[in-house]
């Protein structure tokens, strides 16, 4: 199964494009120019934007005009739309949506693919329709559910004073506790072997072959160490366990430090399995894989955000001479050797919680987010870094990465 987050707002693709009444020059912003001259090489652009397009250039209808039919409510509304229900692709069968995508290159992995989205509850009709279209067009029916994440988690906001800030309507201001909170979505899967990807990180179908061929490499991979691991929790030894180490990597040896008896092997081994992708890093410090020493002085490795890195020089230096990146390309085994499912939440690590700062009704506010889901969500699991090849990874942060040839590819 893939487990999908696809609650996120295509808002950011389209921050350059949000202008207020002061703006007069939207033409001489670079962005701005280079997105209109290129309209025409966007998915989404159709026969309605094509020809409010001509207009714009014969001077019929302004700047403003076109762009507020694009991202505002009185057109296509993209600003508000969540990033997976945003057309990406141009294919033979017409347009597809980085959510339809998904589904589509799934099922070429195998037939029997099945798909878990995490949705904003708001749009759950909205991609209801949109896979009805997928269904309708390729002829086909395909297995996806979807999930929201659960209110019950989000996070109570504080202001300066650190004092709550009390609604009109009664209670006091929450707000989402980030992607961390959907472990519980992740709990509430019923299948063994688990692929997460990010919405916004969908390659062309057409030039999707690689990403194919790597989850299958990664998927292969899971199996295999599973299965010697099983091998190894069934007969302990703490030299087959030191052997097949050599190979994997799984354990640091701080990790490995333990007594040589059956028990100490099994707790060790007997976690969650992930294989987690991982591509060279291009130049953008960012999160990826790290040893990282807890307070007790362990040496374990995790996928760290640069916002856990201290901003101490030393550290920030190691962070920007990291090798690699993650682009959530990962397996997972969510199933312990007895062919249980493992009780995800008591592989978390609380600490690892974020501290965000934003805005609200134009004042500072604070609030707690939840580990991230594979950062500290998953902190004490089995994990294997595998480095994959770059063109598995074409994420589009912003719609102008939509003009890139990865996802331009034309058959």
């Amino acid at each position: 199964m893939f487990f999908i987050p696809a609650s996120g707002s295509g808002s950011r693709m389209f921050d350059f494009l949000n202008f207020s009444a002061s703006d007069t020059n939207l033409e001489k912003d670079e962005k701005v120019n280079g997105f209109l001259n290129e309209l025409e090489s966007f998915a989404f652009c159709d026969d309605e934007l094509k020809s409010l397009y001509v207009k714009w250039k014969e001077g019929a209808i302004n700047t403003r005009e076109l762009i507020s039919n694009i991202i505002g409510p009185i057109g296509k509304n993209f600003s508000k739309l969540p990033k997976g229900l945003i057309p990406f692709h141009s294919v033979e069968e017409g347009v597809l949506n980085a959510f339809q995508e998904h589904v589509l290159q799934g099922s070429v992995l195998s037939k029997n693919s099945r798909f878990h989205f995490t949705i904003q509850e708001l749009f759950e009709e909205n991609f209801l329709s949109s896979l009805a279209d997928l269904e309708n067009r390729f002829e086909k029916e395909y297995d996806v559910s979807f999930s929201v994440q659960n209110s019950d988690s989000d996070s109570y906001a504080f202001d300066k004073s650190l004092q709550e800030i009390p609604l009109k309507k009664g209670g006091f201001l929450r707000r989402p506790s980030g992607h961390g909170a959907l472990l519980e979505n992740l709990i509430n899967i019923d299948n063994k072997v688990v692929l997460i990807k990010n919405i916004d990180n969908v390659q062309h179908l057409y030039s999707s072959d690689k990403t194919v061929e790597i989850w299958k490499i990664l998927c292969g991979l899971l199996f295999k160490v599973k299965t010697q691991l099983q091998h190894i929790y069934n007969n302990p030894s703490l030299e087959s366990l030191l052997e097949f180490n050599k190979r994997y990597q799984l354990y640091t040896s701080d990790q490995l430090d333990i007594e040589p008896n059956r028990d100490s092997i099994k707790n060790l081994i007997n976690r969650p399995l992930r294989i987690s992708g991982m591509v060279k890093n291009q130049g953008k410090a960012g999160g990826g894989p790290f040893f990282v020493k807890d307070k007790n002085g362990t040496v374990s490795k995790q996928i760290i955000e640069g916002a856990q890195v201290s901003n101490e020089i030393e550290q920030q230096k190691l962070m920007s001479q990291s090798t690699h990146f993650n682009p959530v390309m990962m397996v997972l085994d969510v199933y312990d050797f007895e062919g249980k499912k493992h009780d995800l939440k008591n592989f978390r690590n609380d600490e690892n919680y974020f501290v965000v700062n934003k805005k609200y009704d134009g004042e500072d506010i604070s609030f707690v987010e939840l580990p991230g889901l594979w950062n500290g969500a998953m902190y004490d699991w089995n994990t294997v870094f595998v480095e994959i090849p770059i063109e598995t990874f074409t994420p589009v942060k912003t719609v102008l990465d939509l003009l890139d040839s990865n996802h331009q590819f034309k058959k």
